[in-house]
């Protein structure tokens, strides 16, 4: 009977406080209407001619206890909306909202609110608001079909990028777009980690792949809305698991391109590179995606902080630059440092040598406090030699990247309860 008594008491301690819950939502987000693209200064086409695979947005909803936390992945150049933020907060009680562009450069761009009132114009801020709209749906549509969920991470390394920023002869660094020679110029950072959640029968419902690399396979002459490689390994992975949905979450390829590029500047042969990179990125995620063991945390829970921080802007002094931040403690053992425009891959390196945790994600291109994009974000050393992204088109002070890391890892301790009100014991 004392045993048995043990065995209980044994088991209800070692039981969660609180269950692990997840929910899943996806819609198609291919604009009906032909748009101006985004990315390139010298395309081709004024407009879209087509679609070449479609685009997608997903939801993933977390919970643990009265903890909430949205990720809503984005085949899109960039996006962001404190409106929306709001809005999910208000009407869904999460208070955090990860949205991660994709930064497709084959997707539609949306119109600057400077811009003249035309047919186009209006199309595109029609698109937006509909983004906008089926992003609330999508969250509200995940946050009521939560179900049990476990949950497990592994890693794996593929270079698959190059650093394009080249040091020449003069002692500064120029960028090299085309790499026509495949030549693998450093540094990178090759690691794509994988998130992957169960249900309570072992079934894969979610693979979230994190890997930093420009989505830029397409080149400026092409005139299909396409999702580019995030978009072929999507698919492949969602076509090896099925019922799983897959997301991806680019990180710091501020200046990392794809090895693999369509040059040809004939839509077939480049769309078939296209296929390449994105089937080459999907063997190693499914092989590791295989290789995870998923548990119920141990300590569910969802802990965040978010803050907007301004610097100055680096060449005109009079003007100032937001940079809206999140840092969220994930079952204390994921922290994710979710960071809005186009951050440089040393900073993504360096976040994952600070904070002691198992799993330190890094979210670049995530918009969730307020709706700022700061641009390129260079770190130090890349300022300092420069280069496109490095001192040509970025407006962010010098050192503004790593002090937004910085403060990501202040956030981290604090989130941990590291900070103590008076000095510790001697």
């Amino acid at each position: 009977m004392k045993r048995l008594l043990w065995l209980l008491l044994a088991m209800c301690t070692a039981a969660p406080a609180q269950p692990f819950l997840a929910g899943l939502a996806r819609a198609d987000i291919t604009p009906k209407a032909m748009l101006p693209m985004y990315g390139y200064p010298n395309r081709t086409c004024p407009v879209a001619e087509g679609t070449h695979d479609p685009l997608h947005a997903k939801a993933l909803v977390l919970a643990a206890g009265k903890d909430r936390l949205a990720i809503v992945t984005l085949d899109a150049g960039t996006f962001g909306s404190a409106a929306l933020q709001k809005r999910v907060a208000a009407e869904l009680g999460i208070p955090v909202l990860l949205v991660a562009s994709s930064h497709t450069h084959s997707g539609p761009r949306f119109a600057r609110s400077d811009e003249e009132r035309t047919p186009v114009v209006e199309a595109q801020r029609q698109y937006h608001a509909g983004l906008e709209e089926t992003i609330f749906q999508l969250v509200k549509q995940a946050s009521q079909s939560m179900f049990p969920a476990k949950l497990g991470l592994g890693k794996g390394a593929l270079q698959l990028g190059y650093n394009r920023l080249v040091l020449r002869e003069d002692g500064r660094a120029r960028a090299d777009f085309s790499n026509l020679a495949h030549i693998p110029y450093g540094p990178v950072d090759p690691e794509f980690v994988v998130l992957r959640i169960d249900d309570e029968a072992g079934r894969v419902r979610a693979v979230v792949v994190h890997y930093a690399c420009h989505s830029v396979v397409m080149q400026g002459w092409n005139c299909l809305y396409s999702a580019d490689w995030p978009g072929v390994m999507q698919s492949k992975v969602e076509s090896a698991l099925p019922g799983a949905q897959c997301m991806f979450v680019q990180g710091g390829a501020g200046d990392i391109n794809p090895m693999m590029m369509g040059m040809a500047k004939n839509s077939q042969e480049d769309f078939r590179v296209l296929d390449k990179m994105g089937e080459a990125i999907s063997t190693h995620v499914l092989r590791a995606a295989r290789g995870i063991r998923t548990f119920i945390p141990e300590k569910p829970g969802i802990l965040s902080k978010s803050e907007i921080l301004t610097f100055p802007d680096r060449w005109d002094k009079s003007r100032s630059v937001e940079v809206g931040i999140t840092t969220v403690l994930l079952n204390d053992e994921i922290a994710i440092a979710a960071v809005p425009g186009e951050p440089f891959h040393r900073l993504q390196t360096f976040w994952k040598m600070q904070p002691d945790v198992a799993w330190p994600l890094f979210y670049g291109y995530t918009v969730s406090a307020g709706e700022s994009w700061p641009g390129y974000i260079p770190d130090v050393r890349s300022a300092a030699f420069g280069g496109y992204g490095a001192d040509t088109s970025t407006r962010i002070a010098v050192g503004a990247g790593e002090q937004i890391l910085l403060r990501h890892v202040i956030n981290l301790y604090d989130l941990k309860g590291m900070w103590l009100a008076a000095p510790g014991k001697q």
